[in-house]
């Protein structure tokens, strides 16, 4: 179990540097853009398309990020009066549902992806846009991989009692 966790730190770790330095990237870029705008009377011509997919990563990778730390969205009307180990039961349940819809999303990502490569488009005209859209099926790989730490988290729990 303890090194199901270290993964997990790590990978946590990896998505938060990229994460940050994704997001001061995107901010630099869009400020540096507004005063080129506003001193030059014209700006970065590729500065606002890297920053819509800038948006599309640290989005992602957040959401990720968000799941390793048990900060998604929930609804606790229910679970708030369950018994601890209820708590766990059902955040089973909630988490495997969860990862279903991830492996649909994943897919559907997947046919996305595909339908990007048959365009030939290139982003920036440096590399094709599909790799720049990479980050959708990553991240339906990346959440469902940290529920399962989760998970593991949540049964060892609801058997021992305790927390892992």
């Amino acid at each position: 179990m303890k090194l199901i966790l270290k993964i997990n730190e790590w990978l946590a770790k990896i998505e938060g540097f990229f994460l940050c330095i994704f997001l001061m990237t995107m901010v630099i870029l869009a400020f540096v853009q507004v005063l080129a705008r506003d001193l030059f009377n014209s700006g970065i011509p590729w500065a606002d398309t890297v920053v819509r997919h800038l948006v599309l990563w640290v989005g992602f990778l957040g959401a990720a990020l968000a799941t390793k730390l048990d900060q998604n969205l929930t609804l606790e009307v229910l679970t708030k009066y369950m018994p601890e180990r209820a708590k766990h039961a059902a955040s089973v349940l909630v988490k495997i549902f969860a990862v279903f819809v991830c492996c649909l999303l994943f897919r559907a990502a997947m046919r996305f992806m595909a339908q990007e490569r048959s365009t030939g488009e290139l982003f920036l005209d440096l590399f094709p846009s599909w790799i720049s859209l990479s980050i959708i099926p990553a991240a339906f790989i990346l959440i469902p991989l940290h529920l399962f730490f989760s998970i593991a988290r949540d049964i060892t729990y609801f058997v021992k009692g305790k927390a892992a």
